[in-house]
């Protein structure tokens, strides 16, 4: 393309974007403040008045480069370095342009607020028309214009405090007041607690389950009926006759499922009950994994309780901000 030169008017900019194939982003036939190219991440600015010139270019292409030094991800204090300009040619501003906010703001010589602007500050060379915009202490953007567009006012210039931070790598952890805390942040470590919890009961209980059952006697039964008769293979229902540890005769029926092969008439099997219920019967397959088989529902119980509060305490304030808007 060659060099782009600040004053330069709307159309002719666009039109060398043009000349080269450079795509930009839908320039509107207003002749729009600001022209987007999304191939190179680079923005123009344009001015309010007619003609509509060239003020400033912000570029966040990891490409661009001072000399053969890059900037995008690179700390303030070596690009500052890379200048050598003294310290009073350097303005910090809370954005990218002249307008400031009005918000009080703190002493600029604290480190919690040293570690705020190389948070989130730009801070400008003016006697060169440079602006470098940060995020946790590494160049994200990098602004030019003609020295005398740049900020006249801001939060004061680059601190000894500041180039030490930017030095040591420190992550600039903000120091703001804190503030309230939402309503899923405070309920969200509450229900996964209680998820974990409500899962180790449901598997304390289910292990005490299948310890019962495992300290249960064999029993010998014998086969008296079955239901639908033979010539069925399979039938559904399997009546027992069976004595318990008293001597008493009862009689149970069970699904075949409870068997690994299914019992004919007047075969014996081996079934377990629960001394303390002898009306509950398992087959040798049932007792096997009862402990397992009666925790599952539970369990599943539990995830689906915590999903749909999870979807709860999520999509509330989702659905308060769409509704807002």
């Amino acid at each position: 393309m060659g060099p782009l030169v600040l004053g330069t008017e709307y159309d002719s900019l666009l039109q060398i974007l043009r000349d080269h194939r450079i795509r930009t982003d839908n320039p509107t036939s207003d002749r729009s403040c600001k022209l987007s190219v999304p191939e190179i991440h680079t923005h123009f600015l344009f001015s309010q008045s007619y003609p509509r010139t060239l003020d400033r270019i912000e570029v966040e292409d990891d490409r661009v480069r001072f000399g053969s030094l890059s900037v995008i991800g690179k700390r303030a204090h070596e690009i500052i370095g890379l200048f050598k300009i003294p310290r009073k040619e350097t303005l910090w501003s809370s954005d990218a342009t002249n307008e400031l906010t009005s918000v009080p703001l703190p002493n600029p010589n604290t480190t919690e607020f040293s570690r705020e602007l190389l948070s989130t500050g730009t801070l400008w060379i003016t006697s060169l028309g440079v602006g470098l915009t940060l995020c946790d202490g590494l160049i994200a953007k990098v602004h030019l214009c003609d020295p005398a567009s740049c900020p006249s006012t801001g939060t004061g210039p680059w601190t000894k405090e500041q180039q030490r931070l930017s030095e040591v790598r420190e992550l600039p952890a903000v120091a703001t007041a804190p503030t309230k805390r939402s309503l899923s942040s405070l309920v969200v470590p509450i229900l996964h607690l209680a998820m974990f919890a409500s899962m180790g009961v449901v598997i304390w209980w289910g292990i005490q389950v299948q310890q019962r059952w495992d300290a249960a006697p064999d029993v010998p039964g014998v086969v008296v009926a079955v239901d639908p008769p033979p010539p069925t293979v399979f039938p559904d229902n399997i009546t027992l006759s069976f004595n318990d540890l008293n001597g008493t005769e009862r009689r149970h029926t069970l699904g075949h499922t409870q068997f690994y092969m299914t019992p004919k008439l007047n075969d014996e099997v081996t079934i377990r009950y629960l001394p303390d219920a002898p009306n509950e019967v398992l087959g040798p397959f049932g007792f096997r994994d009862v402990g397992f088989n009666a925790a599952v529902p539970y369990g599943i119980g539990v995830l689906a309780v915590y999903s749909a509060l999870q979807l709860i305490v999520l999509g509330v304030p989702v659905a308060r901000a769409r509704w807002k808007k």
